[in-house]
């Protein structure tokens, strides 16, 4: 028998939510061999607006030289102001680690030294995530710096229907 195209069932009771958190460093590099975005949209007018930016950003789990990449923050970021600088993010963290591999959480927000990105979903292990990251410049490095990220949420675990 085929799987129906659709499936509506009343929601009786709550959605179970499990809670996570994450605490991990996102290595920006701008410049440099190591470069870890580039410009795709460079147009020509005042305060760089429409200027747009892909990015890769690899999150450890430490600032150690042995620490481990435990995801990748990979997306976008774009100069929305035209009269500020007003940076927006947009990216999906998804994760390398082997307890996490392929899930990813959808991310979204200013581009910040300091202050937090919105977390506006997830898939995978994260199936309906919701919560915030809190970003905290930690240090400069040659061509680049490092943030503390805090990553607080919740989701729904999924049980795909067959």
């Amino acid at each position: 028998m085929a799987k129906p195209t659709f499936k509506i069932a009343p929601a009786q009771n709550a959605l179970e939510q499990k809670e996570f958190y994450f605490h991990l460093y996102l290595h920006h590099m701008y410049l440099g061999p190591n470069r870890n975005q580039s410009s795709i949209i460079n147009p020509n007018h005042p305060n760089s607006f429409g200027s747009t930016i892909v990015n890769d950003w690899p999150l450890y789990d430490g600032l150690s030289p042995n620490s481990r990449v435990i995801a990748r923050a990979q997306g976008l970021h774009c100069q929305a102001g035209m009269t500020t600088q007003n940076w927006y993010n947009a990216l999906n963290i998804v994760f390398e680690d082997a307890r996490f591999k392929g899930s990813s959480l959808q991310v979204m927000g200013p581009v910040i030294e300091q202050g937090e990105w919105a977390i506006v979903g997830g898939t995978g292990e994260f199936t309906l995530a919701q919560g915030v990251i809190y970003k905290t410049f930690r240090e400069p490095r040659s061509g680049g710096d490092i943030s503390e990220l805090n990553i607080h949420g919740f989701y729904s675990p999924y049980a795909s229907w067959k």
